[in-house]
């Protein structure tokens, strides 16, 4: 038996980390002490969080001022949290699989993207009015839409982006007012940060290995980082293994560098991001022009699944260990010290410390380019969505 990993991290403004492992999630204090919890598997002082989380979950979020965590599981169950004393406060089933979700500005609307193109809002708060409580239609993509975040400052806009290579700036919330397109990714976009010290600006991610900076009024493609130059040699040296051709994974046997996340660090004026199969997170300034600059690889010790910030710590979910040698650390904590990003020893040590699940054994996380590639095939008849 061995310890489940942490498939999703993500934090909030009032210091909490939300650590996901498969149908279940822990929510910790910025020292890495549970607060609450959907396992049964903490001790008694931990508020235990009910809620209709019966299968995997498979994407989380936390409103901008804290107070509402929401999450999608694989059975189409999205739950809103009051985060003051993790009762859920609102539960539906929708109509699609979702594939990202995120609160609008106010918090009192959550965003829902899924797999057949369309996005979503709904009211985070129950109305007597059952029609005003249902989702609304907000927009429309022709492929599976990969992330939904929203901008900062005014006007409001919401960005999408898709596995047909777009970005998508949309007004919010007559986001049938499409205010750009950005055109440049050559792969599926996966992932997209907006930041409050950028507020015209968005960095996107994507399957063709680049990092990408964007003028989210005009829609002009500012910057490229080609991913491929700076960690090549971790294919070189073995560091990093190429894929197999086979469906589970669909990375065939050659170098790939597809980013998975994409995060600001607000009180640094930076981007961090994490990119499959490598063991590093990559770390870049956003400054004058606008430009991300001083780019640079900071290894870790395994390869990360998800990335988020807190304050101006990085914390990093590592992807299940791939050999017996292999520790079985759930994360790492990065912080700045001396114009360098260290280990915090303190938060990192607690984080894995948590109990999350025994399983049989770890399965690696399919590859994004699975789904990424356009001759995906279809899932099996019998799953209808």
């Amino acid at each position: 038996m061995v310890r489940a990993s942490i498939t999703l991290v993500e934090t909030s403004s009032q210091g909490h980390i939300a650590l996901v492992f498969d149908a279940n999630f822990h929510i910790t204090d910025s020292t890495g002490k549970i607060v609450a919890s959907t396992s049964d598997d903490v001790d008694a002082s931990v508020a235990k969080i009910g809620g209709a989380n019966k299968d995997r979950i498979i994407t989380v979020a936390f409103s901008q001022d804290g107070s509402l965590f929401a999450t999608c599981n694989n059975e189409k169950t999205v739950t809103i949290y009051n985060t003051a004393d993790w009762t859920a406060v609102r539960s539906l089933i929708i109509a699609k699989r979702a594939t990202a979700i995120t609160f609008d500005p106010s918090g009192a609307y959550l965003l829902i993207a899924d797999k057949f193109g369309e996005v979503h809002r709904t009211p985070t708060a129950l109305s007597a009015d059952e029609a005003a409580s249902k989702p609304e239609l907000l927009l429309g993509h022709v492929s599976i839409v990969c992330d939904v975040k929203m901008s900062h400052g005014s006007p409001s806009y919401v960005l999408t982006c898709d596995r047909d290579e777009k970005l998508r700036v949309s007004k919010y919330p007559n986001a049938y007012n499409i205010q750009s397109f950005g055109l440049g990714h050559t792969e599926f976009v996966t992932t997209i940060a907006t930041a409050q010290f950028a507020p015209n600006n968005a960095v996107t991610g994507s399957g063709d290995g680049t990092l990408r900076l964007w003028d989210i009024s005009s829609g002009q493609l500012v910057q490229t980082v080609d991913l491929q130059e700076l960690l090549e040699p971790y294919y070189t040296d073995g560091r990093v293994r190429m894929g197999v051709s086979n469906f589970e994974d669909r990375n065939a046997a050659t170098q790939r560098y597809g980013v998975l996340r994409v995060r600001s660090i607000e009180g640094q004026r930076m981007f961090v991001a994490a990119v499959e199969r490598f063991p590093v997170v990559v770390v870049l300034s956003f400054g004058e022009g606008p430009a991300l600059a001083n780019v640079r690889v900071v290894d870790v010790a395994r390869p990360v699944a998800d990335v988020a910030v807190l304050g101006d710590r990085i914390v990093a979910a590592y992807a299940p260990p791939s050999g017996e040698t292999d520790s079985d650390d759930l994360a790492v904590v990065l912080e700045p010290t001396n114009g360098d990003l260290t280990t915090d020893v303190t938060l990192s040590a607690a984080l894995n410390a948590l109990s999350t699940q025994q399983i049989e054994a770890a399965a690696p996380a399919p590859s994004i380019y699975v789904w990424g590639n356009k001759m995906y095939m279809d899932p099996p008849k019998d799953d209808e969505d």
